[in-house]
C-alpha cells in the first residue's frame, strides 16, 4: 500500500469533517479495482471449518517489482462500521524441535488482507484496520474487496452456502447458493462467476452484477463443476472437476472452448495473462512432474514460459513475475522472464507451494495453517528480501481462533 490506514482516514476525514462522522471509511480503503493483487478459489466447506490451503514463500528475488496501486474511487464516503472489540491471544513459542525455526522469527502487524477471528459469542472480518461483526456459527470467507466491503462465501451452520456482499456496515446482500467449487471477480472487480446449483444435479456456472447480483450470462456445467480464475480471456473452469480435467475458457455470452493443460490444475489470475500449471493428477513417470508458467495463443493453445520440474505444487505471484515452486525435493522461486533462481531464509519444513497461496500484493505471500497439532501458525515472507515473521498466532483448538485468511 502507497500509505498507512491513519494518513487515508485522516485525508478522508479532513475533507469531509463538516458531514461525516469522526469513524467513517473512506471508499479508498475498498477500491473495485485490484492491479496488484489477485484473488484464488476458495472452497465451499461442511460445517466444522473453513479448510484452508495458504502458503507460505519467502525468496530473495534480485529484482525491484512494481508496487504501483491504481488512484483510489471517488465517490462518498463507506457506511461506518459497528463497533467491535479486537480478540488477541497470547504468542506462545513452538516446543516441538521441528518447528524451534519460528521460534527465531519477528513478530509482525495483522495481515493486510481480509481476515476472520471467531469465539464462541461470534467474531468478525478484519480489513486493514476496520472490523465488521460476524455472527456466531457463521463462516465467512472473502473472494476479493469491492467497493465498500467484499465479495465474500457464506454460510451458517447447516445451511446451504452462498455468496455475496458484506458491506462495512455488516449487511450481507447474498446474490443466492452456490455449489461446486471456486469464485472469481473479473479484472475491474464488476462482476463475480461462480457455480450456481440449477436442481437435479445440474449448475451452471454464472456471471452476476457485484454492484447489483443481476445475473448476466451463464452456461452449462455440473454440481462438480469449478471456477479457477479469471483473466481477460474469459473465465476459467472446468466442467465435472471429478470425471473430466478438461478446462475451458468462457467468454461470458460466447461458447467456452476447451483447452489441453496436460493433466494439470490450471490456475488464472485477475492481475495477468500468465497463468499456473501444476498439482498434476497422475504423472506418467518422475520426469512429468512438472510445474509452469503458461499463456495463451490465439489458436487456444498453451506455450509454455517457463517450467521447473522435481515437484507438483506451485504458486505464480499476482503480477505474473516470480514462481515458487517445489523442485528437487524443495521449495524454491524462480524469476520467471529470466529463470534465475533464489533462495529461502526458512526450512522447506516452513515454506511450501501451492496454487490456492494467498498473496497480499505482488511481493508478499501469507500463510495461515495448522501444524498437526493444537497450534495454528501464521506468517508473512517478503519476497523480494526474503525476511520472514510471524503473525500473532496462537491455539488452534481454543477460543478466539483466527486469523482467518481471505483474498484481497
Amino acid at each position: 500500500m502507497t500509505k498507512h490506514l491513519e494518513e487515508r482516514l485522516s485525508e478522508a476525514l479532513d475533507a469531509a469533517a463538516r458531514t461525516v462522522p469522526d469513524n467513517a471509511v473512506p471508499p479508498e480503503l475498498f477500491p473495485t479495482e485490484q492491479p496488484a493483487s489477485s484473488e484464488r478459489r476458495w472452497v465451499p466447506v461442511l460445517v466444522g471449518g473453513l479448510a484452508m490451503a495458504a502458503v507460505i514463500a519467502a525468496v530473495a528475488v534480485p529484482l525491484a517489482i512494481s508496487r504501483e496501486h491504481s488512484a483510489p474511487p471517488a465517490g462518498s464516503l463507506c457506511p461506518t462500521p459497528p463497533p467491535v472489540e479486537a480478540l488477541s491471544f497470547s504468542k506462545r513459542e513452538y516446543s516441538d524441535p521441528e518447528y524451534a525455526e519460528l521460534n527465531k522469527l519477528p513478530f509482525g502487524p495483522p495481515p493486510s488482507v481480509p481476515f476472520t477471528m471467531a469465539s464462541l459469542k461470534g467474531g468478525y472480518l478484519e480489513d486493514r484496520g476496520v472490523r465488521v461483526p460476524l455472527q456466531g456459527g457463521q463462516e465467512v470467507y472473502s473472494i476479493g474487496r469491492v467497493d465498500c466491503g467484499w465479495v465474500t462465501y457464506r454460510q451458517s451452520g447447516s445451511d446451504a452456502a452462498e455468496v455475496g456482499v458484506l458491506s462495512t456496515d455488516g449487511k450481507y446482500r447474498s446474490f443466492g447458493p452456490v455449489t461446486g467449487d471456486g469464485a472469481a471477480l473479473s479484472q475491474d472487480g464488476s462482476q463475480l462467476a461462480y457455480v450456481a446449483p440449477g436442481g437435479k444435479g445440474f449448475a451452471s456456472v454464472v456471471t452476476v452484477s457485484v454492484a447489483t447480483g443481476k445475473r448476466l450470462a451463464s452456461t452449462a456445467a455440473t454440481t462438480n463443476a469449478e471456477v479457477v480464475g479469471w483473466n481477460s480471456h474469459g473465465v476459467w473452469f472446468m466442467r465435472d472437476r471429478d470425471k473430466d480435467a478438461t478446462t475451458q475458457v468462457w467468454e461470458p455470452g460466447g461458447t467456452p472452448v476447451s483447452v489441453d493443460t496436460d493433466g494439470h490444475q490450471l490456475t488464472a489470475y485477475r492481475g495477468t495473462d500468465r497463468m499456473l500449471l501444476s498439482d498434476q493428477s497422475s504423472p506418467a513417470s518422475s520426469a512429468n512432474l512438472c510445474v509452469r508458467v503458461v499463456t495463451l495463443e490465439a489458436t487456444n493453445k498453451l506455450t509454455t514460459t517457463l517450467q521447473e520440474c522435481g515437484g507438483t505444487g506451485g504458486t505464480l505471484s499476482p503480477d505474473g513475475q516470480v514462481l515458487v515452486t517445489e523442485a528437487g525435493g524443495s521449495t524454491q522461486a524462480f524469476l520467471v522472464d529470466t529463470a534465475a533462481k533464489t533462495g529461502f531464509k526458512v526450512s522447506s519444513l516452513v515454506v511450501t507451494a501451492d496454487h490456492e497461496a494467498v498473496w497480499e500484493d505482488s511481493t508478499h505471500l501469507l500463510n495461515s495453517a495448522g501444524l498437526g497439532t493444537d497450534r495454528q501458525m501464521t506468517v508473512r515472507c517478503d519476497v523480494i528480501s526474503g525476511a520472514c515473521e510471524r503473525i500473532q498466532d496462537g491455539p488452534q483448538k481454543d477460543v478466539p481462533a483466527g486469523p482467518e485468511l481471505g483474498y484481497p
